[in-house]
């Protein structure tokens, strides 16, 4: 494992999203790990805020409109914020 080299998935797209630095050397997100037994068992990648909605864009690229929406949707429910909720100025 340790001499592998990443490369794209073979697969269908609709299938993976991609996640790609563009810059590493402006450290655009961070990934920590754990490994046990061989195995990866643990992930945790993160993205500076201001990165962060063209990073979720990025990913949204590599799948159809009705997959984005239904991700979308998703993470607002699950978050519980209305997406159509109009916001004033304050």
């Amino acid at each position: 494992m340790p001499n592998e080299i990443f490369t794209d998935p073979e697969s269908a797209t609709d299938k993976w999203a991609s996640i790609r630095m563009t810059e590493p050397t402006e450290k655009e997100w961070d990934v920590d790990f754990v490994v046990a037994g061989g195995r990866v068992e643990y992930v945790d990648l993160r993205v500076r805020p201001e990165l962060l909605t063209p990073f979720v864009a990025r990913l949204l690229e590599d799948v159809d409109a009705e997959t984005a929406r239904t991700i979308l949707s998703d993470i607002a429910d699950r978050n519980e914020i209305d997406l159509l909720e109009e916001h004033g100025d304050d």
